[in-house]
This record gives C-alpha cells, sequence and structure tokens, in this order.
C-alpha cells in the first residue's frame, strides 16, 4: 500500500505487518497495537509532528511507522497531512488531515518522488485541494 505523508511516499505494503514491525524497535508491544484505538494513534502523530516538523523527510523509519498505523487503524486513509503551526505551544495544536486518495494518484506522486519532482506543492494541489474536509482529525 501506497501512503502519502505531508509529501514524502512511502510503501508500507500490509499497514498492520509493517505497523507491528516497526512498532517494536520503538517500545510498542504487539498486544499493545493491537489494542491502540485510532485517536491514541493521531495523539502520536501530533507529538512527533510537535518535536519534528519535517518528520517524513527527517526521520523516516518514525514516519513510516505512524503511516501504518493510520492506515490500518482507519481502514480507508491512505494520506495525512500534518502541520505544526510556528506559533504552536503544544502538540494538541499540530493540524491534521486525512484522505483516501486513488491508487492512480498515488502512483504518480511515487513516480515523481522517485524521479524527484514530489514538493509540498505538488502534493498539495494533487491530493490536499481535492480531500474533503469531513476527513479532518
Amino acid at each position: 500500500m501506497l501512503f502519502l505523508f505531508n509529501d514524502v511516499v512511502f510503501d508500507l505494503g500490509d499497514p498492520r505487518e509493517t505497523a507491528i514491525e516497526a512498532g517494536l524497535p520503538h517500545g510498542f508491544t504487539e498486544k499493545k497495537l493491537l489494542s491502540m484505538r485510532i485517536g491514541r494513534v493521531i495523539k502520536l502523530v501530533r507529538e512527533a509532528m510537535f518535536d519534528e516538523h519535517y518528520l517524513p523527510r527527517t526521520n523516516p523509519e518514525v514516519a513510516g511507522f505512524l503511516a501504518a498505523m493510520i492506515a490500518w487503524k482507519t481502514d480507508e486513509a491512505n494520506a495525512l497531512l500534518a502541520v505544526a503551526p510556528k506559533e504552536a505551544v503544544t502538540a494538541a495544536e499540530v493540524q491534521l488531515r486525512l484522505a483516501s486518495v486513488s491508487l492512480v494518484a498515488m502512483t504518480q506522486l511515487e513516480e515523481l518522488q522517485r524521479a524527484g519532482k514530489l514538493s509540498s506543492h505538488v502534493a498539495n494541489l494533487s491530493v490536499w485541494r481535492h480531500a474533503p474536509q469531513r476527513m479532518k482529525a
């Protein structure tokens, strides 16, 4: 499964398997991951983005884990936009949007990334201008 996290495309394979595999080195047990609800995952994303504003680029292992968790726990989303406002003083202020993007669009974004041409502007035009507001987290 392809997943867009801000302006980085991750190939997650099976999100559940990827999340469990990636979560173990970060101190999560399989039992904890299986019982985790989407609200807790959203909180983890907010905390991570608050601490590291460019997480998908600077820490792709953690970003991939979070992307897999979002994909697994929502069973619908394959794109996440997470932005920490410059004036944010708490992780709760990190803004999130989720979307379900077609495989065709995701494949095109992945191809652009491989060619070094995927930017936040392209991701915004391709995904976030069209994503329904109802999927805000």
